[in-house]
């Protein structure tokens, strides 16, 4: 009889803890914020796209490139690496980091991709925007990002690309491609 009421007390006990369970496992969530960052370096071609147009002003020099956004170059990032629980993307900045002279960004095409399965997970357009050392090019926040956090959950890396055409030939623009997210890891497991 002893033995039937202690294995009673064990179920019950078990019973209670099992809801509290994941109670216990927020207790040990981390949350910190950080900016993942990748240098995208383009120039713009050195005859226009649209050579068969009557007007000078209405010519663009295309430019194009891309850079890959590792998570884990990021050091809290890669300490929590397989512990992450969920990435909440806070915005996206694009910025002038270096630019040979000033210049006109006549079109631009911002996207995202998954880096390992190449699909397309976010673009953003920009017209008429000078460019100068320091400019937002764009910032982006409040959109859908669940492609993006998708792919950062299956522990990919992101591929940025910037495209589009200049008002000038050969000028040589970096831009800054900054990812905010916040970040929940649980110290002991996912």
């Amino acid at each position: 009889m002893k033995k039937l009421v202690m294995l009673s007390s064990l179920v019950i006990g078990a019973m209670l803890m099992f809801p509290s369970c994941e109670k216990i496992k927020d207790l040990t969530d981390i949350d910190f914020d950080t900016d993942m960052k990748a240098d995208v370096s383009t120039m713009s071609e050195g005859t226009p796209v649209s050579a068969g147009l009557k007007s000078a002003a209405e010519q663009g020099y295309a430019f194009e490139g891309s850079a890959v956004i590792d998570p884990t170059s990021d050091s809290q990032v890669n300490k929590y690496w397989k512990k992450i629980r969920t990435w909440e993307i806070k915005k996206i900045q694009v910025k002038i980091k270096n630019i040979d002279h000033d210049a006109v960004l006549k079109e631009g095409k911002f996207e995202i991709k998954d880096d390992s399965t190449g699909d397309v997970l976010f673009t953003e357009n920009v017209q008429n925007k000078q460019l100068s050392h320091g400019t937002i090019v764009m910032t982006i926040s409040g959109a859908e990002w669940s492609k993006v956090t998708d792919a950062l959950d299956a522990k990919h890396s992101l591929r940025v690309g910037v495209e589009g055409t200049l008002d000038q030939p050969a000028v040589s623009v970096t831009y800054e491609v900054m990812v905010s997210v916040k970040v929940t890891a649980n110290i002991f497991n996912k």
